[in-house]
């Protein structure tokens, strides 16, 4: 056998499958893999009984608060200025309500959804013990763990629902991190507070904090002169 004959050998599966465009991962990059995808998995799940939910609850919601303000606008002599603004919101909330009512009427395709994805996601998480109790040298049972991987994802992206209600992103980070088991995820993708806490509402916990030292520095300087 020549010099290059054991590098043909020990490569031979990996030259075959890449000949034929499978590409079989050790088992550190599935772990990882499959830890990764969890997370968007797991976050869709949430995100669409976040959309089930708020579909469900907000018109309820709304109809209480318009009712609220009319009984206020008839049994309160209220000036102008007042009725006016109650008037706004009342215009406010019904546009809202014809928003979230598309939403209302497909409810059921959500919680499906939402039901169908969350299964997926504990089947990956058990997919992930799976490989991690697995010899790194047992290639074999890695590469049916990662059609099983495979298999997994193309179920997933087949349920999404790819609208989603507006704001469902802030109501599926509470659900995710509060609701949901995530430490096997963590174990190969730490979470940060960039990760746990919406865009949005860090750039308006960054506003308020700016507002706060400015108005402690206004006062500050008033007491100095």
């Amino acid at each position: 056998m020549g010099p290059f004959g054991p590098i043909f050998l020990k490569n031979k599966r990996f030259l075959n499958n890449q000949l034929w465009g499978v590409f079989i991962l050790d088992k550190s990059s599935l772990l990882k893999t499959i830890a990764l995808k969890g997370y968007d998995v797991g976050f869709g799940a949430k995100k669409h009984f976040a959309t089930f939910d708020m579909s469900c609850k907000l018109p309820d919601l709304i109809a209480l608060i318009t009712l609220t303000i009319g009984v206020i606008q008839l049994g309160f002599d209220l000036n102008n200025k007042v009725n006016k603004f109650l008037s706004v919101i009342l215009i406010f909330m019904g546009i809202v309500a014809i928003f979230i009512n598309k939403y209302r009427n497909s409810k059921s395709d959500y919680e499906m959804a939402a039901v169908k994805i969350n299964k997926i996601y504990y089947k990956l998480r058990e997919l992930y013990y799976k490989v991690k109790e697995t010899n790194s040298s047992d290639e074999k049972k890695l590469e049916v763990y990662e059609k099983e991987y495979n298999q997994l994802i193309n179920d997933f992206n087949e349920t999404a629902i790819t609208q989603q209600l507006v704001l469902s992103d802030w109501y599926a980070h509470y659900k995710f991190f509060v609701q949901l088991e995530i430490k096997w995820i963590e174990e190969q993708r730490p979470f940060r507070f960039r990760d746990k806490v919406p865009l949005l509402a860090r750039y308006i916990l960054y506003l308020l904090g700016l507002i706060i030292l400015i108005a402690l520095f206004c006062l500050m300087l008033d007491k100095i002169w």
